[in-house]
């Protein structure tokens, strides 16, 4: 179980710099209505049909609930809960990119630059 909180603990960190604070922090009801909405079986539980913004937007919402839950020392369980939501989320954005790259043909050029380690430039 150590292993399992380090390793949230981890991806809070890495996923907060990586991605934009929400505006607001939601509130622990706003939190466990849309992790109880968007993990369940209804329609708002979809991402396929979601925007990218839309994706980002969720996201960093389930960031921000871990982070929440995580310093409110609520459960493990119910921290682990908003980040698998978080990462199915990120998996329809990485298939998204991935098809991307696949309509577009640039397999050979991101294996490429990869494999050369050239990094973009910002």
């Amino acid at each position: 179980m150590m292993k399992t909180l380090s390793l949230a603990f981890f991806v809070l960190t890495v996923a907060s710099a990586a991605m934009a604070a929400p505006e607001t922090t939601p509130t622990p009801a706003v939190c466990k209505a849309d992790l109880k909405a968007w993990s369940g079986s209804g329609p708002e539980s979809k991402t396929e049909t979601l925007t990218i913004e839309q994706l980002h937007t969720r996201m960093n919402e389930m960031v921000a609930c871990a982070d929440e839950a995580r310093h409110h020392w609520h459960s493990d369980k119910q921290v682990l809960m908003y980040l698998d939501t978080f990462y199915r989320t990120h998996s329809e954005l990485a298939d998204r990119a991935f098809d991307f790259i696949t309509r577009h043909d640039l397999q050979g050029q991101f294996g490429e630059e990869e494999a050369a380690g050239t990094k973009p430039k910002n």
